[in-house]
């Protein structure tokens, strides 16, 4: 007599997306007449697997609308499609701004690549920079920001912590025993630091502007440090951050891993003359405030600055391209705040990590 099984597999991670999905008041049905659409009254539709790309998972297509809803605002949900249209180049810009959320709160969990986005849009998402939400002059930015501060808000923040955290957990699981070509093997596990492992594992702490050498052959990481921190778009109560551990040279690099800084850095990054600090604090007998009083604001009595209007030093030009690379004007008279700031220094390291600059090296 033929067995009749009463059970059915469901893969895991669908199951947790399906259920983040019920509790935001949205049903999601499969249909092969269809590759993901909205009805504006609770119905999300995807696609069947047999219509999806072999790298495509149920949990990063579900995600995906819930950035577009996030992007758009909660009055899209009255909306098709979010009220976008997906047949013209009018609303691409929404497009952008949804990848680069999906970005966002998937590396905050080690995501990035497991819940990346798919068709035609990937080669966008992979050349997002280390940060996508970091202030930069594509016009997605701003609304991606938009739809990661409403992501902070009940009940997207819990939904949306408890499910990326639920399938990192699961990723991690599986990631050992995954095949060198599975999705499952792109999970980023966590680096001693609280920060998730770099994609690229040749690379190596030893090797990191941000490593500080120690005479016991072990590294201290200055990211850790108070202050030092890089944005975190995890939307559960902060890691702790070990910031007195130590770690070896060999350590294969967390995610934040940068090259060691040059000279050539300084003239395409500038942070530290525009967007890193408010003012340079300069005295009454330096050279620089003799030779170039006009450019010296009295505060007080025994404060004196160089001011920065809009942030930007007015002794610096240029604007960080090969033609016109950033420089002082008055570098042989420069303050001495400024001679003694130290290339790759905690404080180059904190200019350069606040005005959102990252080398394209490191990337």
């Amino acid at each position: 007599m033929p067995r009749i099984p009463n059970t059915h597999y469901q893969d895991p991670v669908d199951l947790i997306w399906l259920q983040a999905a019920t509790r935001l008041g949205i049903t999601v049905v499969r249909s092969a007449d269809a590759y993901a659409s909205w009805d504006g009254k609770g119905t999300l539709t995807l696609s069947c697997e047999e219509h999806l790309d072999a790298d495509d998972c149920l949990a990063q297509m579900i995600l995906h609308e819930l950035c577009h809803l996030l992007v758009s605002g909660e009055g899209a949900r009255q909306q098709t499609d979010w009220g976008l249209d997906n047949t013209s180049p009018r609303d691409l810009v929404y497009e952008y701004a949804t990848n680069r959320l999906q970005a966002a709160l998937a590396q905050a969990y080690g995501l990035r690549q497991f819940m990346a986005v798919t068709t035609v849009w990937r080669a966008y998402y992979d050349a997002l920079p280390a940060d996508p939400l970091a202030a930069c002059s594509d016009t997605a930015q701003p609304l991606a920001l938009a739809g990661w501060q409403r992501a902070r808000v009940e009940p997207y923040r819990a939904v949306l912590h408890e499910t990326l955290s639920a399938t990192a957990a699961i990723a991690l699981a599986l990631g050992e025993s995954a095949s060198a070509d599975s999705l499952w093997g792109t999970v980023q596990s966590k680096h001693p630091t609280g920060f998730h492992r770099h994609a690229n594992t040749t690379l190596q702490c030893s090797t990191c502007a941000w490593a500080i050498p120690r005479q016991d052959s072990l590294l201290q990481c200055r990211q850790t440090r108070r202050g030092c921190t890089p944005a975190s778009y995890y939307l559960g109560d902060t890691p702790h951050l070990p910031a007195r551990g130590r770690l070896a040279a060999t350590q294969i690099a967390c995610e934040y891993w940068e090259p060691t800084l040059t000279v050539e850095d300084c003239f395409r990054c500038g942070s530290c003359c525009h967007k890193g600090f408010d003012v340079v604090e300069v005295t009454a007998t330096e050279t620089f405030t003799k030779r170039h009083p006009e450019l010296i604001e009295v505060r007080s009595v025994d404060r004196r600055v160089v001011p920065r209007p809009q942030g930007r030093c007015v002794a610096l030009t240029g604007d960080g391209s090969s033609a016109a690379p950033y420089l002082c004007r008055h570098y042989d008279d420069r303050p001495r705040s400024c001679r003694n700031f130290e290339l790759g220094g905690d404080a180059c390291l904190q200019a350069r990590q606040r005005s959102g600059y990252k080398s394209q090296r490191g990337s």
